[in-house]
């Protein structure tokens, strides 16, 4: 029997990653100037937390849950996009986590406003922000929560960009008894319009895998560079109007018996701030 498949993956920008549960967000599309920007974006989903990570507002007399974007070079928040949820009191991100889906499901997608001081090596994302304030402007009431991977705005507005808008990495026709990590890799090209060092990684959407069957039969793991794994990224140097080559390998996982026919999945290439 034979299998006929390929792995699509959407190209974006995105800034601010740690090594907690991710948090995805990007930016669709960016119109006006660094200075004076509109965003499109979609905050894509958020990872299953563990049970000790604390919380970073865990002491605080007021704590929000806010959309906003990444307003100056320190990272601190904008004007209030969107309020989520009041989560005072919560001692963990798993608590944290539990709370935001109670009030909202994922994806989230909307429009937000920047108006400011452009910014040029931490550049403007949009993302999830843990404040004081669940309305209005104040820097000083938060951050991004921790894990988030935030997309950074794309050309022209920010500074970089996956030059391919997508990347196949086609499979064709094979047998069962080779599909157990079997591999496959391609290249794309990161450019930037102005010298960069950047983190780029490749993750799905079932905690960094790549579902292929919807019964979980088929998954596939992401591969950067010959053997780093997709979800912890890797740092690449791009020059000023310079174009960066990535590799990026996908090796499938079976899970039990997988029926013949074609099987199918998506993921996501992002950029990462150091």
């Amino acid at each position: 029997m034979k299998w006929l498949s390929y792995l699509l993956f959407a190209s974006m920008a995105t800034s601010s990653f740690s090594a907690s549960a991710a948090i995805f967000s990007y930016i669709t599309e960016a119109v006006g100037t660094p200075a004076n920007a509109r965003y499109t974006y979609v905050i894509e989903r958020w990872d299953e937390e563990n049970d000790y990570t604390p919380s970073p507002c865990a002491g605080w007399s007021r704590c929000y849950i806010n959309i906003n974007h990444k307003h100056n070079a320190a990272g601190q928040p904008g004007s209030v996009a969107k309020n989520l949820v009041e989560v005072t009191g919560l001692r963990t991100m798993k608590e944290v986590r539990a709370r935001v889906l109670q009030s909202t499901g994922f994806p989230i997608s909307g429009t937000t406003q920047h108006v400011g001081d452009p910014l040029s090596k931490n550049q403007e994302c949009v993302g999830l922000f843990y404040q004081n304030i669940r309305s209005g402007l104040v820097e000083s009431s938060g951050y991004l929560l921790p894990g988030s991977l935030c997309g950074i705005a794309p050309p022209p507005v920010g500074a970089c960009r996956i030059s391919e808008s997508s990347i196949n990495i086609n499979y064709g026709d094979i047998d069962e008894v080779n599909l157990p990590n079997a591999t496959k890799s391609t290249t794309f090209n990161v450019t930037c319009n102005q010298e960069m060092s950047v983190i780029v990684i490749a993750s799905g959407s079932d905690n960094g895998q790549v579902k292929l069957r919807s019964d979980n039969s088929l998954k596939a793991n992401l591969y950067l560079n010959n053997r780093v794994p997709g979800q912890n990224g890797v740092p690449i140097h791009v020059s000023a109007n310079g174009s960066t080559p990535v590799q990026i390998t996908s090796e499938l996982i079976v899970n039990g018996r997988v029926n013949a026919g074609p099987f199918a999945g998506a993921g996501s290439v992002i950029l990462t701030m150091p």
